[in-house]
């Protein structure tokens, strides 16, 4: 079975569950708040309404969205037409009405949200903050499109309770189905299953074997191999010299590093730079609590450290000791490395760490592909998404000490959104 990297960091995540009447009392608190798109100005230079959304987009507010979720301005028309809507949609202000709709949608099983025609299923594969956090996200575009009447939600954290419940979610007969599948070529025939009963699919964000790639109508994956080719290429030109690295992930053998851990080397071998020491956390806070002191008690002293999970634990030995960390980098941190960093740089520690967004709101894609696949548009099979990775100084700006310190960075939620995302469970 394939497992992409977001699937271990999210498996092993702390579950979280809370009733409902306690979700509900943390829901009050966002009652008047709004997702990032909301604190844009009044529609000022508005453009003309994505096919997904209902209303006409502040094209600075599309700015400031890309450049949330992306850490980093990229310009709109180089992205592919998916992207382009997403991110046009993504950036509709919400209103209060949206957002007491997605409140509800957040304790339910299936949201009815008032408004267009389409439905669509979402069969989820773990409850952890991650995951809680992306189902928002989804949730969020599918209300801001004014395309979507219901959605459909599934939770399956093991392959036997996933395909059951992606069988069930066809029997529904859902319009769209959009997963983030960790389940691999095991989910080929529920896949072929759903297109028979013609529903179309899209699979977002978690790479997957070529057999269920072609299978789907949208696929839209990460490219990690692209993020750290970009990321050895920005540490090498900072170092300025060869230098050596170590090299992180969580378990032997994961489709994730297989993806990046090449790409990575390579454009570090290309700088002539070597690997002086390799490790394994098993994305668990005690991992990475071992990885992080037994690099730093080996005086190896890299230049530069790569792992693919969120940063702090590399970070804090240093920090202990008053020493110079190496240079990070990631494709997912949480808010808690931010504090952290922020911190540092606060204690005049020299830090540095190139990140990657998280990839937590790729299932707005996902929705908008579904939308537009499934109202006849030219959408291509495959979707290329940009996958930047960025100097952290980019990023710190943004940072919001209010925010959850498991929330994934970026989120298009505010803090209080945020808190009210993780505590509603699957």
């Amino acid at each position: 079975m394939t497992m992409g990297k977001q699937a271990c960091v999210r498996s092993r995540k702390t579950r979280q569950r809370l009733t409902i009447t306690a979700v509900a009392a943390i829901l009050a608190l966002t009652a008047c708040s709004s997702t990032t798109a909301s604190n844009s100005a009044d529609n000022a230079g508005s453009t003309d309404a994505s096919p997904g959304s209902s209303a006409p987009v502040d094209e600075k507010a599309v700015a400031t969205t890309i450049k949330r979720m992306f850490l980093k301005d990229i310009a709109l028309e180089t992205m592919d037409p998916v992207v382009q809507e997403a991110m046009k949609t993504a950036a509709v202000k919400f209103t209060p009405k949206m957002e007491s709709k997605l409140q509800e949608c957040l304790t339910k099983n299936v949201c009815e949200t008032g408004t267009g025609s389409l439905t669509i299923g979402f069969p989820n594969d773990n409850i952890n903050p991650w995951r809680q956090t992306f189902r928002a996200e989804l949730t969020a575009q599918a209300i801001s499109s004014g395309q979507v009447s219901r959605v459909i939600y599934s939770l399956g954290s093991d392959v036997a309770s996933y395909l059951a419940n992606f069988k069930s979610m066809i029997a529904q007969r859902p319009d769209i189905i959009v997963m983030d599948t960790i389940w691999g070529a095991a989910v080929l025939p529920v896949v072929q299953q759903a297109k028979a009963a013609g529903i179309t699919v899209v699979q977002v964000e978690t790479p997957v074997p070529d057999a269920v790639a072609k299978a789907v109508d949208v696929y839209a994956p990460a490219d990690l191999c692209g993020a750290y080719t970009d990321g050895a290429k920005q540490v090498a030109q900072m170092v300025g010299k060869p230098g050596s690295y170590g090299l992180y992930t969580g378990v032997p053998g994961n489709a994730s590093a297989a993806a990046w851990q090449p790409c990575l080397e390579k454009g570090l071998k290309d700088a002539d730079w070597r690997k002086s020491i390799e490790g394994f956390t098993q994305w668990t806070p005690q991992g990475m609590t071992q990885a992080g002191n037994s690099l730093f008690a080996s005086g190896r002293d890299p230049e530069a450290v790569a792992y693919d999970y969120t940063l702090e634990y590399f970070l804090a030995p240093y920090l202990k000791a008053d020493r110079t960390p190496p240079i990070l980098m990631s494709d997912v941190v949480n808010y808690a490395f931010l504090k952290q960093f922020k911190e540092a740089q606060e204690d005049g520690v020299k830090a540095t760490a190139f990140v990657a967004n998280s990839r937590v709101w790729y299932g707005r894609i996902g929705v908008t592909a579904g939308i537009m696949a499934k109202q006849g548009q030219k959408v291509d099979h495959e979707v290329s998404i940009p996958y930047p990775m960025v100097d952290i100084s980019e990023v710190m700006p943004t940072y919001d000490p209010a925010m959850p310190a498991n929330a994934p960075v970026p989120t298009l939620f505010n803090a209080k959104q945020a808190a009210a995302v993780l505590a509603a469970g699957s």
